[in-house]
């Protein structure tokens, strides 16, 4: 269930991790470079979303406080009710099975949530940097509301390991996090879309941008690169209970991407097109993606999803380049350097994730997901593992 990863180190300052640790060398490389690294970071670190209609939904659009969405698709628009973003509108033969894994986990139930994110840079074949984040908290639905659920989520414990620059400085940040709780609202199939007590997440990620724009000299000295930090800093600060979602529970919007699938045929792959907007830059951008059930196994009760999405890569080098031009001063733009770096600059992008839902109360047990971003030479892989285990 959605549970969300509510205030976890990669919901607390996950983009800002990915910000902070560009290799030093970006920065003596000069503004243009550290530009690129920064766009690419951003584009590609910040939680991703689509968009949807009221129309695609199914549902008034004063019902949804946002449309930012997740990077995944909707699955359940693929429903045969939903049909467009299926590749087909033909009825599965009557012999057919079928998959049915309607969310409805029992209000007063605990669950232990725990994540683990691994992220490695290479360059020119060779890991210049690696992380590692880990949590492990408890998610209680202590309601059920009139479209959804209320969730309360206590983090218990929480690390930050690496050999980037800023892991001495964020460590002690996500240490701090222990203990402190936050609640959040869903819809029917379990996504967040809603976070009362927005003020709790929002501290500790301007805390963590303050530190990632101390940490650079660059920040401060680049007019444009220090308009850009403080827009930024105001976005999060501003966020709303609605539109915090987005920025702060963007793990959670993944793992519960999958969940409210009815009426599916087993072993069907569906493919769908999509526009998707990065809520941190208003980048939107074209992607293909498809995700089928693969198998239901009856001795354990789980049923097996896979998932997979390409966003165009000529979208994404498109708005690094217009996103670099708003904060690179008008000399370094004539550069011969960023000229170079610009002819050379090809982004390609792959998300894929395999679900383990439990077929009884179709919550995912288990997400399994790696993103890779391929850009001038070097390559970010960032593999999240969650899991949701109830307490019995």
């Amino acid at each position: 269930m959605k549970r969300s990863h509510g205030l976890p180190p990669g919901i607390w300052c996950g983009a800002w991790l990915s910000l902070a640790q560009q290799p030093a060398g970006a920065v003596r490389l000069g503004c243009y470079m550290l530009a690129i690294a920064l766009a690419s970071a951003l584009l590609a670190a910040c939680a991703v979303t689509g968009q949807e209609s009221a129309e695609a939904t199914g549902q008034p659009a004063a019902k949804q406080p946002s449309k930012l969405r997740t990077t995944q698709p909707d699955a359940r628009k693929a429903k045969p009710s939903r049909e467009p973003i299926t590749t087909s509108a033909v009825p599965p033969p009557t012999s057919q099975k079928i998959a049915n894994l309607p969310y409805k986990p029992a209000v007063g139930s605990r669950w232990i949530g725990t994540i683990e994110v691994r992220e490695t840079k290479t360059k020119n074949g060779e890991i210049t940097e690696s992380t590692v984040v880990r949590e492990r908290g408890e998610y209680r639905i202590t309601g059920k509301l009139e479209t959804g659920y209320h969730i309360n989520y206590t983090l218990n414990q929480a690390s930050f390991e690496g050999n980037t620059p800023l892991t001495s400085l964020m460590a002690p940040l996500i240490e701090s996090l222990k203990g402190q709780s936050v609640t959040f609202e869903t819809d029917e199939v379990g996504t967040p879309v809603r976070i009362p007590d927005v003020a709790k997440v929002k501290a500790p990620v301007v805390k963590a941008i303050d530190i990632v724009a101390q940490s650079k000299p660059e920040f401060a000295s680049v007019p444009q690169l220090k308009q850009f930090i403080d827009g930024l800093r105001s976005q999060y600060a501003e966020a709303t209970p609605e539109t915090g979602v987005a920025l702060f529970l963007d793990k959670l919007l993944n793992y519960s991407a999958v969940q409210g699938l009815t009426n599916i045929p087993i072993g069907e792959e569906r493919s769908y097109d999509d526009e998707v907007v990065n809520p941190v830059l208003g980048a939107k951008m074209r992607a293909k993606g498809s995700f089928k059930v693969a198998a239901i196994d009856k001795s354990t009760g789980m049923a097996t999803i896979e998932w997979r999405q390409t966003i165009a890569p000529e979208d994404l080098s498109k708005a690094t380049l217009e996103f670099v031009k708003r904060i690179l001063p008008n000399a370094e733009q004539g550069s011969k350097e960023f000229l170079d770096a610009l002819a050379q600059l090809k982004i390609d992008h792959l998300d894929q994730a395999t679900y383990r839902v439990a077929v009884a109360d179709g919550v995912v047990r288990r997400m399994d997901k790696t993103t890779v971003i391929k850009t001038q030479g070097a390559e970010r892989k960032t593999v999240v593992i969650m899991s949701m285990n109830p307490v019995s």
